[in-house]
């Protein structure tokens, strides 16, 4: 046989408020998420940072294989002319070589320096006569 509580009664224990243990549950919660927090963190930076370097050592691999390809290409004598024919302008003996310019194209040949228009002319025949009037004249320059 049941017993019937009164309607007050049924109803206050249907509503319950918080217990003695949601909160130290709570309080638990709380407290390892302020104590697994800065761990966290530095594991998720720890891991970010090796990935990174596992990434620059893939990148460092690649170019190390290159490097390798293109030394192994200075050892042939026949590479080592072309590259000399094409980024120094060497021929052979008996070779004429034509370089052609296009229009707006830059040249490796530069333009003569112009004159200093302040230069003075020092009389005299000898160098060491215009060595000294060289001298003569630096001397008078205000």
């Amino acid at each position: 046989m049941r017993l019937r509580l009164p309607g007050r009664l049924r109803r206050s224990g249907a509503r319950r408020g918080l217990t003695g243990r949601a909160l130290v549950l709570g309080a638990v919660l709380i407290l390892l998420a302020v104590v697994l927090a800065p761990p966290m963190h530095r594991y998720l930076a720890a891991r970010g940072s090796v990935q990174q370097a596992e990434h620059q050592r893939r990148d460092d691999q690649k170019q190390l294989a290159e490097l390798k390809a293109q030394l192994k290409q200075w050892d042939d004598p026949a590479y080592i002319e072309a590259q000399a024919r094409s980024r120094l302008q060497y021929a052979m003996p008996g070779e004429t070589v034509y370089v052609v310019v296009r229009p707006g194209d830059k040249t490796g040949v530069s333009a003569p320096p112009q004159r200093d228009r302040d230069a003075v002319q020092v009389p005299g025949g000898t160098w060491n006569e215009r060595l000294w009037g060289s001298v003569l004249t630096a001397d008078a320059v205000p």
